[in-house]
């Protein structure tokens, strides 16, 4: 026996525990072979503690791998069947939106001043806004080309603000003032042939103890509630419906509202308001469907 010698296997064709080496390939460099066992018998073909426990946690990491990249699919799935925001409510029906469509958490409230006696021209801004509020309901834009297309020569019909928000549950409500149809209180005039048409409930309200109204900041020919639980939605909606109106309306005064504090279903809670107060307990509810036909 040489000493610095290595031993030979069985073989006689290599180290021991390596196969033969591939021409051109050291013997150092061959895989595996054949183990001797530890009393000289030729153990069955396997692989060592040392590879197997390699080989171990290459799986449980291969495991762990297909486990987290399942996990984010389904993080994923559940993500975009709740993705937030994504609520939409028609603006056409047999009653409008945003009277009992579950109270969304904010409130963009405009009142508009007429300045035509046109009866066409106040035709045709309610047919706009109809067909913008459709339009915007459901997460559109407030035209067909949006805020960065169209001719070159032309404003935008859309002023963006919204662009890549979702709809938000936007709601938009437009109501008509008593000065709409007999003129502003003290100087009566039927401007658009309306006067005939007067609802009976559509008075003006007494003076209340403690009350210090500004009169800038009362009354209006028309009113838009845009409601949504994004505020920037509802702000876009009234900026556009204001574009819409150029020529035909302008803005009288504008209220910003902020944290649901009524409810329009027996399904939702009435919150206090910030004085601490619950109010619109009473007001009416979507269950209440003969209430809702009167």
């Amino acid at each position: 026996m040489v000493l610095g010698r290595r031993r030979r296997g069985a073989s006689g064709h290599g180290p021991q525990g390596t196969a033969p080496a591939a021409p051109g390939e050291r013997a150092d460099q061959a895989g595996p072979a054949v183990r001797e066992a530890d009393d000289g018998q030729a153990a069955s073909p396997g692989l060592s503690r040392r590879a197997v426990l390699g080989m171990a946690g290459g799986g449980i990491a291969a495991a762990g791998l297909a486990a987290g990249m399942a996990g984010g699919v389904a993080v994923g799935r559940s993500t975009a069947a709740v993705a937030p925001g994504a609520a939409t409510y028609p603006f056409t029906g047999r009653h409008q939106a945003g009277i009992v469509t579950p109270a969304q958490d904010r409130m963009y409230l405009a009142a508009f001043d007429l300045t035509t006696t046109s009866r066409a021209d106040l035709t045709t801004l309610l047919q706009a806004w109809t067909t913008m509020a459709a339009r915007l309901t459901q997460g559109l834009g407030a035209g067909e080309t949006g805020f960065a297309s169209g001719p070159y020569d032309a404003p935008p019909q859309d002023t963006g603000e919204a662009a890549d928000l979702p709809p938000a549950g936007l709601t938009l409500t437009i109501g008509l003032g008593r000065s709409l149809f007999v003129g502003p209180a003290g100087a009566p005039v039927d401007r658009f042939g309306l006067a005939d048409r007067l609802p009976d409930a559509l008075v003006d309200l007494p003076h209340f103890p403690g009350d210090a109204l500004d009169p800038a900041r009362s009354d209006g020919d028309l009113v838009v509630q845009a409601c949504a639980d994004d505020p920037q939605v509802a702000v876009h909606a009234i900026r556009n419906l204001s574009r819409a109106a150029f020529g035909i309306a302008q803005i009288r005064w504008t209220q910003l509202g902020y944290g649901r504090t009524s409810t329009t279903s027996t399904a939702q809670s009435t919150p206090r308001n910030l004085f601490g107060f619950k109010d619109g307990t009473a007001n009416l509810k979507a269950e209440e469907t003969d209430a809702l036909e009167e």
